[in-house]
Protein backbone atom coordinates (compact mmCIF):
# COMPACT_ATOMS: atom_id res chain seq x y z
CA UNK A 1 0.00 0.00 0.00
CA UNK A 2 1.27 3.74 -1.04
CA UNK A 3 2.73 5.88 1.76
CA UNK A 4 1.54 8.82 -0.25
CA UNK A 5 -1.83 9.88 -1.70
CA UNK A 6 -2.92 12.65 -4.13
CA UNK A 7 -5.83 13.54 -5.69
CA UNK A 8 -6.52 14.34 -9.28
CA UNK A 9 -9.51 16.26 -10.44
CA UNK A 10 -10.42 15.78 -14.70
CA UNK A 11 -8.18 12.44 -13.85
CA UNK A 12 -10.00 10.49 -16.60
CA UNK A 13 -8.23 12.08 -19.74
CA UNK A 14 -5.64 13.68 -20.80
CA UNK A 15 -3.39 15.98 -18.70
CA UNK A 16 -5.14 14.78 -15.66
CA UNK A 17 -4.82 11.02 -16.71
CA UNK A 18 -1.13 11.49 -17.34
CA UNK A 19 -0.27 13.35 -14.03
CA UNK A 20 -2.28 10.59 -12.09
CA UNK A 21 -0.17 7.89 -14.11
CA UNK A 22 2.90 9.65 -13.33
CA UNK A 23 2.04 9.61 -9.70
CA UNK A 24 0.77 6.88 -9.62
CA UNK A 25 4.40 5.54 -10.96
CA UNK A 26 5.92 7.28 -8.14
CA UNK A 27 4.65 5.54 -5.14
CA UNK A 28 1.34 7.37 -4.67
CA UNK A 29 -2.50 5.90 -4.62
CA UNK A 30 -4.44 8.29 -6.91
CA UNK A 31 -7.75 9.13 -6.95
CA UNK A 32 -8.99 10.00 -9.91
CA UNK A 33 -12.13 11.69 -10.75
CA UNK A 34 -14.64 12.60 -13.76
CA UNK A 35 -18.15 13.15 -14.74
CA UNK A 36 -18.52 10.40 -17.23
CA UNK A 37 -18.52 7.42 -15.37
CA UNK A 38 -17.95 4.98 -18.45
CA UNK A 39 -14.85 7.20 -19.51
CA UNK A 40 -13.55 7.43 -15.49
CA UNK A 41 -14.10 3.44 -15.07
CA UNK A 42 -11.82 2.87 -18.25
CA UNK A 43 -9.11 5.15 -17.31
CA UNK A 44 -9.00 3.58 -13.69
CA UNK A 45 -8.86 -0.04 -15.20
CA UNK A 46 -5.71 1.13 -17.23
CA UNK A 47 -4.35 2.53 -14.35
CA UNK A 48 -4.84 -0.26 -12.27
CA UNK A 49 -4.08 -2.91 -14.95
CA UNK A 50 -0.15 -0.64 -15.01
CA UNK A 51 -0.28 -2.17 -11.14
CA UNK A 52 -1.20 1.21 -9.68
CA UNK A 53 -3.37 1.84 -6.67
CA UNK A 54 -6.43 3.89 -8.01
CA UNK A 55 -9.16 5.04 -6.20
CA UNK A 56 -11.89 6.52 -8.85
CA UNK A 57 -15.06 9.16 -7.94
CA UNK A 58 -17.83 10.27 -10.30
CA UNK A 59 -18.36 14.04 -9.66
CA UNK A 60 -19.61 16.81 -11.07
CA UNK A 61 -17.52 19.92 -10.18
CA UNK A 62 -20.18 22.24 -11.15
CA UNK A 63 -21.84 20.64 -7.69
CA UNK A 64 -20.66 21.89 -4.51
CA UNK A 65 -22.08 18.84 -2.67
CA UNK A 66 -20.40 16.76 -5.29
CA UNK A 67 -17.05 18.42 -4.71
CA UNK A 68 -17.33 18.26 -0.98
CA UNK A 69 -18.10 14.40 -1.31
CA UNK A 70 -15.03 13.43 -3.98
CA UNK A 71 -12.93 14.80 -1.12
CA UNK A 72 -14.55 12.66 1.35
CA UNK A 73 -14.48 10.19 -0.59
CA UNK A 74 -10.89 10.38 -1.25
CA UNK A 75 -10.64 10.20 2.83
CA UNK A 76 -12.39 7.47 3.18
CA UNK A 77 -10.03 5.36 0.92
CA UNK A 78 -6.60 6.69 1.81
CA UNK A 79 -7.07 8.95 4.95
CA UNK A 80 -4.69 11.74 4.11
CA UNK A 81 -3.64 13.80 1.30
CA UNK A 82 -0.11 14.92 -0.13
CA UNK A 83 -0.82 16.45 -3.29
CA UNK A 84 -3.82 17.87 -4.50
CA UNK A 85 -4.53 18.75 -8.46
CA UNK A 86 -7.03 20.70 -9.78
CA UNK A 87 -7.36 19.83 -13.15
CA UNK A 88 -10.78 20.02 -13.99
CA UNK A 89 -12.04 22.45 -16.43
CA UNK A 90 -14.23 23.52 -19.09
CA UNK A 91 -14.22 25.94 -22.13
CA UNK A 92 -17.56 27.00 -23.64
CA UNK A 93 -16.67 29.59 -26.21
CA UNK A 94 -18.90 31.70 -27.56
CA UNK A 95 -18.74 35.66 -28.41
CA UNK A 96 -18.98 38.21 -25.65
CA UNK A 97 -22.44 39.11 -26.83
CA UNK A 98 -23.45 35.74 -27.99
CA UNK A 99 -22.38 34.61 -23.84
CA UNK A 100 -25.40 32.51 -22.28
CA UNK A 101 -25.50 33.46 -18.59
CA UNK A 102 -26.10 29.40 -17.97
CA UNK A 103 -22.74 28.64 -20.02
CA UNK A 104 -21.19 31.30 -18.22
CA UNK A 105 -22.53 30.14 -14.75
CA UNK A 106 -20.95 26.70 -15.41
CA UNK A 107 -17.37 27.65 -16.35
CA UNK A 108 -17.08 29.98 -13.41
CA UNK A 109 -18.36 26.93 -11.01
CA UNK A 110 -16.13 24.01 -13.00
CA UNK A 111 -13.01 26.68 -13.27
CA UNK A 112 -13.20 28.33 -10.04
CA UNK A 113 -15.32 27.67 -7.47
CA UNK A 114 -15.07 23.97 -7.38
CA UNK A 115 -10.98 24.71 -7.51
CA UNK A 116 -11.62 26.95 -4.46
CA UNK A 117 -14.34 24.73 -2.62
CA UNK A 118 -11.95 21.53 -3.49
CA UNK A 119 -8.62 23.26 -2.23
CA UNK A 120 -10.56 24.05 1.09
CA UNK A 121 -11.82 21.01 1.91
CA UNK A 122 -8.27 19.62 0.98
CA UNK A 123 -6.90 21.53 3.58
CA UNK A 124 -6.96 20.34 6.64
CA UNK A 125 -5.18 16.78 5.03
CA UNK A 126 -2.86 18.72 2.99
CA UNK A 127 -1.99 20.44 6.46
CA UNK A 128 -1.66 17.19 8.03
CA UNK A 129 0.40 16.08 5.53
CA UNK A 130 3.16 18.97 5.90
CA UNK A 131 3.34 18.74 9.48
CA UNK A 132 4.11 14.81 9.15
CA UNK A 133 5.80 14.81 6.61
CA UNK A 134 7.39 18.37 5.61
CA UNK A 135 5.62 18.57 2.30
CA UNK A 136 2.00 18.52 0.92
CA UNK A 137 1.70 20.34 -3.01
CA UNK A 138 -1.18 22.02 -4.54
CA UNK A 139 -1.21 21.90 -8.34
CA UNK A 140 -3.76 24.02 -10.12
CA UNK A 141 -3.68 23.76 -13.79
CA UNK A 142 -5.49 26.40 -16.16
CA UNK A 143 -6.04 26.15 -19.69
CA UNK A 144 -3.72 28.16 -22.60
CA UNK A 145 -6.26 30.72 -22.03
CA UNK A 146 -3.96 32.11 -18.95
CA UNK A 147 -1.45 32.58 -21.16
CA UNK A 148 -2.92 34.43 -23.83
CA UNK A 149 -6.56 35.44 -25.00
CA UNK A 150 -8.32 32.84 -26.87
CA UNK A 151 -11.01 34.08 -29.62
CA UNK A 152 -14.08 33.26 -28.04
CA UNK A 153 -13.20 32.22 -24.51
Amino acid sequence: MAQRTALVTGGSSGIGYAIAKALGENGFAVTISGRREEKLRIAADALRGGGLEINDVVYSAAEEESVIALVQAHKDKFGGMDVLVNNAGIGIGAAVDDTQTKYLDVQLDVNIRSTVICTREALPMLRESAQTNKTAYIINLASIAARYGQPWL
